[in-house]
């Protein structure tokens, strides 16, 4: 006899069984990587279907390159099921399927509608690599990728991207560009978001606190904490120096909406 409010608990194998009859695309966590035979491989985990592990090759990933397989360790991903060992609880699974099934709808939907603002989620941060900048990798739905460009990322001009964004991390981005031939997406986070200089506000005497982003010995270039995107220029100061990534406070010395100008004098450096 069963307790009241029991809920019998379902076959995770025979649902998983379901699943690939009816194709469909489920959610699970890239719990780590193995490298059978020196292939970089997904270990999935399901939730709510415990003691299964699903196992997804690079080829299966739908990635464009075997080094991104280990940046998404800990992010959800949607998969479908192609074959099951009920024996030992495994099952082979693939994103490339559903993230294929994903574009054929929202690619020629984006394509059709240049220029939408859309909810991304953050895959990985790209390291500078054979000369290139760092860039940001997006979904932008269903799985599908788009690469930012660091100038096109960056929305802190004193912070390097990996400062900025985390994987898993919701970001608002803008399509600029869509291929659906290729399936390639180029998006804009710094296109969907206003113009810093629109809507800053400074008065003259104000002090306010910030990063340096640049020096060249003659000016510092600082950004306020309360207006990103925004760099002001102040003289070097008197005494000693200041460095990329120091905190100072500064004071206004003018601001210009108009020119987009905005001039600063240093005050003093922050711990």
């Amino acid at each position: 006899m069963r307790p009241e409010g029991y809920i019998p608990g379902i076959d995770p194998m025979e649902f998983l069984f379901q699943a690939r009859e009816r194709h469909l695309v489920l959610e699970a966590q890239v719990a780590a990587v193995d490298y059978p035979d020196n292939i970089p491989t997904w270990i999935l985990i399901f939730p709510g279907l415990d003691g299964v592990k699903g196992y997804v090759p690079a080829s299966e990933t739908g990635l464009p390159s075997r080094e991104l397989v280990r940046r998404f360790v800990g992010q959800t991903v949607r998969v479908k099921v192609k074959g099951i060992d009920r024996a030992n609880g495994i099952v082979a699974c693939s994103r490339q399927e559903a993230v294929a099934d994903a574009a054929a709808k929202l690619l020629p939907e984006l394509a059709a509608n240049p220029d939408t603002v859309l909810d991304a989620v953050v895959r990985a941060v790209l390291p500078r690599e054979d000369g290139a900048s760092p860039r940001l990798l997006v979904d932008v739905g269903g799985g599908v990728l788009a690469e930012i460009p660091y100038a096109q990322a960056r929305v802190w001009l004193s912070r390097p991207l990996g400062a900025q964004y985390a994987p898993g991390q919701r970001v608002k981005v803008k399509i600029t560009r869509v291929d659906p031939q290729t399936g390639l997406v180029d998006a804009s986070i710094r296109k969907a978001l206003p113009d810093p200089w629109e809507t800053a506000d400074f008065r003259r005497g104000q002090f306010v606190s910030g990063t340096v982003a640049r020096t060249d010995g003659e000016r510092v270039f600082v950004e306020p904490d309360m207006a990103p995107g925004i760099l002001g220029i102040a003289p070097p100061p008197i005494e000693g120096e200041v460095r990329r990534g120091d905190r100072v406070t500064c004071v206004v010395a003018s601001f210009d909406r108009e020119k987009r100008r905005l001039r600063l004098r240093l005050r003093g450096r922050l711990a």
